[in-house]
């Protein structure tokens, strides 16, 4: 098939390259075959290929934020003293503990900046004992206990006071440690032109940044074989080179190749656990100071982490598995009289199977309700079957309003899906678009869905995979709760009120 096939073409040619396809097409954006898939399973090394989180860096990550965690929790105990005799000791104790457990470092919340200062940590120190504050003050006065509301909040601003000596504390711990050369973040930083010379000289000369300068990664024309750190390889060694020297913090200072260079190979970094900072173009223009890191004068900004990982990821199949459950038992009456008159439409055989890849490449069985009567040829592959004579006035209306999907809440009960991702394809598809399609294979990094990003913004049917593709890892790497609910929402929208 001609690479072309799989691009982002005309519209026109979309439709007539596919329709060579011959399969029976999934009506939000995969493809629907007449029969269970035989044979093996393909499944592409890259889409299962999974990096680990290294050791080492885990642990000097782990003891920064216990240095600070720590320092904080001390703060908070030793507000109680001075607290207890006047607010009480039970009052004193559960503002204190409120917020201890609130403590960012302590839940994670530790990322490597370059200079730690009290003063850009101030509104979030604030912000949180005055939300435990407010929280502490609404219970004694709905209790009408107005002397435990004097306590909880002169124990507020004792605690307040005490923190930021305590973080004080802490950085000050931390600088000694850093220009000892203890718990330095490993560094590499990508690109030898000017300004990331600039950048890793600096890193190099000052331990108080704290970073420990391992080497350069560029592959453009004419690298500067005699940088200092030394140039270690091309961008093709990436991920190698952060395994091998065992890399906590990664600058991208661009260096001899254009952005589009760096995107597949720093979505290939979702699992190693690195931190990634960009320097902006036009960096001296910046408007967000505050909420970047300033080395030698030159700004970084943080790229988020993979947002779907660790609790998040435990969140969504959380409340994933309880809305589908929820679902199929309002809906049984409703799944009961489909299947009903798909029985009736089509004859034997109500639920439809086939094979589709699911997140990291994993194979799993996807059920629909048949929209076709069976026929003889059930095991061609077609990709669009509005025209087929097996199409029945069931099928055909199931089709149209997507409830031949709904017995994918079982698949999300099962764990094979969430109710928000990429739309499940065919393994042999899987393969094809993984080897035309740039960054198709990332898709896979999140979990397939009943609805997606993709499908909400048209992409269903006929149209570019390439398109799609951008769309499903533009929901891999901006996912939160937030945006499924959105999802949700819109689809929902564009069921009951179709364009």
């Amino acid at each position: 098939m001609s690479q072309a096939l799989y691009r982002d073409k005309t519209a026109s040619t979309d439709r007539s390259d596919r329709a060579d396809r011959s399969d029976e097409s999934d009506n939000t954006g995969g493809a629907e075959n007449a029969g269970e898939a035989a044979g093996p399973v393909a499944e592409p090394s890259e889409v299962r290929g999974r990096a680990t989180e290294r050791p080492a860096g885990a642990r000097r990550r782990l003891g920064q934020s216990a240095v600070i965690g720590l320092c904080d929790l001390l703060g908070a105990a030793v507000a109680v003293i001075p607290a207890a005799p006047i607010a009480g000791w039970q009052v004193a104790g559960v503002v204190a503990a409120l917020v201890a457990v609130t403590t960012p470092a302590g839940l994670g919340g530790y990322h490597w900046r370059s200079t730690p200062s009290v003063l850009d940590d101030l509104p979030g120190i604030v912000s949180r004992v005055l939300a435990v504050a407010l929280l502490a003050l609404s219970v004694p006065l709905l209790a009408d206990r107005p002397e435990w509301a004097k306590g909880a909040l002169l124990t507020a601003i004792t605690v307040l006071a005490c923190t930021i000596l305590a973080r004080i504390l802490a950085y000050g711990v931390l600088g000694r440690l850093r220009r000892r050369g203890v718990g330095l973040a490993n560094t590499l930083v990508i690109g030898c032109a000017e300004e990331g010379l600039h950048l890793g000289g600096a890193l190099r000369a000052d331990p108080a940044h704290g970073a420990r300068m391992i080497g350069f990664v560029d592959d453009g024309p004419d690298p500067v074989e005699d940088a200092t750190p030394p140039l270690l390889g091309g961008l093709d060694r990436l991920a190698e080179l952060i395994r091998a020297h065992d890399i906590d913090l990664l600058i991208v200072a661009f260096g001899r190749r254009g952005s589009d260079a760096l995107v597949e190979p720093l979505r290939n970094l979702g699992r190693l656990q690195c931190e990634v900072f960009v320097l902006p173009r036009l960096f001296e223009m910046y408007d967000g100071i505050d909420r970047a890191q300033l080395v030698d004068g030159v700004t970084l900004v943080r790229m988020r982490r993979a947002a779907f990982r660790g609790g998040t990821r435990m969140v969504k199949r959380v409340l994933d598995t309880a809305l589908a459950a929820l679902a199929l038992l309002v809906l049984s009456p409703l799944l009961a009289a489909l299947a009903l008159a798909v029985r009736l439409d089509t004859g034997p055989g109500v639920i439809f199977r086939q094979r589709r890849i699911g997140m990291n490449g994993i194979p799993f069985t996807l059920y629909k309700f048949r929209s076709l009567k069976p026929a003889g040829d059930e095991g061609d592959i077609r990709w669009n079957i509005d025209n087929d004579s097996r199409l029945g006035p069931v099928g055909r209306f199931i089709r149209r309003t997507s409830l031949d999907e709904l017995p994918q809440l079982w698949n999300i009960v099962k764990g094979d899906m969430s109710v928000v991702g990429p739309r499940p394809e065919r393994p042999h598809f899987v393969e094809q678009f993984t080897a035309t399609v740039p960054g198709y294979q990332h898709r896979h990094r999140v979990p397939v869905g009943l609805t997606g990003y993709a499908v909400t913004h048209g992409l269903r049917g006929d149209t570019s995979i390439e398109r799609r593709a951008k769309f499903d890892n533009l929901y891999a790497e901006s996912w939160s709760l937030w945006l499924d609910i959105k999802i949700v929402l819109r689809t929902a929208r564009q069921l009951l009120w179709p364009r």
